[in-house]
């Protein structure tokens, strides 16, 4: 009587535990802050190098275009307030966009840019044996030290943020560099109908 009990129980146990388990998504809620440094002093003595040509984006011509401007109760809102308030900074793009983990080779780039034009480059988030965000970024900046508007290629200076990185989901990552950062956060999207 035992063996059959125990028999029934093996049984049935992993079929009510498969029903149990709650359905697995793949959809992830992404949302990036990028921002100008407006202090000297942070370029401190370290080397780096100053590229002169036309900013060549690979990904530029297959990027999509996402986006909105996230609300005010967003993971990164408070950061984006906190750094244009500081004085030391300035938001060049906050955006939200909700996407899938799918191989890189079918993955897209997400167009990242701004308004004035100066803040050019992508995204691609993408499901390897980990989760990766491949941020490449480029700021034009004119000879004479003011954001680009305007100018001839020939005349500004851009600076490149480049860089693949292994992730972990509800975490917020710090892209640096000496003229400009971001900062990125990947979350799951939360079900229709969910708070």
């Amino acid at each position: 009587m035992k063996r059959l009990f125990l028999m029934i129980f093996l049984i049935t146990a992993p079929v009510t535990t498969l029903q149990a388990a709650p359905a697995a998504t793949n959809m992830y809620e992404i949302e990036i802050v990028v921002f100008e440094n407006r202090l000297s002093d942070l370029e401190g003595g370290e080397l780096w190098t100053r590229g002169m040509e036309k900013p060549a984006n690979a990904q530029k011509n297959e990027a999509v275009g996402a986006g909105e401007k996230p609300p005010a109760d967003s993971p990164l809102s408070a950061a984006s307030t906190a750094l244009e308030k500081s004085g030391r900074h300035h938001v060049l793009a906050h955006l939200r966009w909700q996407q899938s983990a799918e191989a890189k080779s079918v993955s897209k780039p997400v167009k990242i840019s701004n308004v004035e034009g100066g803040l050019d480059g992508s995204l691609r988030f993408y499901l390897s044996r980990f989760l990766i965000l491949d941020l490449n970024l480029g700021l034009r900046e004119m000879q004479s030290g003011g954001i680009f508007s305007g100018v001839s290629e020939k005349d500004a200076t851009v600076y490149r943020l480049n860089e693949p990185r292994r992730i972990k989901v509800s975490e917020t990552q710090y892209f640096d560099h000496p003229k400009f950062g971001a900062l990125v956060r990947v979350s799951p999207a939360k079900a229709t109908g969910q708070p």
